[in-house]
């Protein structure tokens, strides 16, 4: 298992402008240092900026996860071409992306995925995202179903209901490579994993029962999106989850 920093835990702009506050490449040295394996990579952190680009792969620091957020429509293919550009060239491994919420698309929807798949040397991981076509399981497996199973896996967001986590499992086993790690508390703030430990122990006894062999991102903690947020407890906390991560499941 591998633990990753979703970039976009860093970036206080995240539901905002969507402007990168902050350069990816000058926090590689402290991301590396306290113990993350790779980055997951927050497409506008790089998207309009070839230098920061040049300057993340330069630094040999893995992307792993290239984070693609067009929903596949074909007025977005300049989106796609500049995405799949960007990730052959980072080296991606893997590449989060969502499709649209109009049934009528589904068809196109599906056509642009595929094609954008057999452009990149990368696995397609879907996050299967709340207000999407995908939301739910059943959607899920019908979109899933001719899809070559090495080619198209799936990101989990495992802190909720076990019973929830339970069914992914059971319907989707292998399919399921990454977990994408964040909670809420009862006033639906993003807490650190720890503060809701009961749950969270509870989901990583379901991932010890499947024998669950894939990778976390630290996708969101302690502080997102609250007044006050700064980067550096943003990251501070992010370290506090990647700790809790292995000390519960390494």
């Amino acid at each position: 298992m591998q633990i990753y920093l979703g970039t976009v835990a860093l970036e206080i702009n995240r539901w905002g402008s969507r402007i990168p506050s902050y350069l990816v490449s000058e926090w590689i040295p402290k991301i590396k240092t306290a113990g993350f394996a790779g980055l997951e990579l927050w497409e506008n952190h790089v998207l309009q900026n070839q230098s920061e680009a040049e300057k993340i792969k330069d630094s040999g620091f893995p992307v792993v996860v290239y984070n693609h957020y067009g929903l596949f429509t074909n007025e977005q293919e300049e989106l796609r071409n500049k995405a799949i550009n960007m990730i052959n060239f980072l080296g991606a491994k893997a590449v989060k992306f969502n499709i649209g919420n109009d049934p009528a698309l589904l068809n196109e929807y599906k056509e642009n995925v595929k094609k954008f798949a057999s452009s990149i040397n990368a696995t397609m991981l879907c996050e299967c995202h709340d207000g999407t076509l995908l939301e739910t399981n059943d959607g899920i497996a019908s979109f899933f179903e001719d899809l070559c199973p090495q080619k198209f896996k799936l990101i989990v967001h495992p802190f909720g209901e076990p019973s929830v986590l339970r069914k992914k499992f059971e319907l989707f086993g292998d399919r399921i490579v990454l977990m994408h790690s964040q909670t809420q508390n009862a006033a639906g703030e993003r807490v650190c994993l720890e503060e809701q430990a009961e749950q969270v122990q509870a989901c990583f006894s379901v991932m010890k029962e499947y024998n669950f062999a894939g990778d976390f991102t630290i996708e969101f903690t302690s502080l997102t999106a609250l007044p006050g947020e700064n980067i550096n407890d943003l990251f501070a906390n992010a370290i506090k989850d990647m700790e809790y991560v292995k000390r519960s499941l390494l």
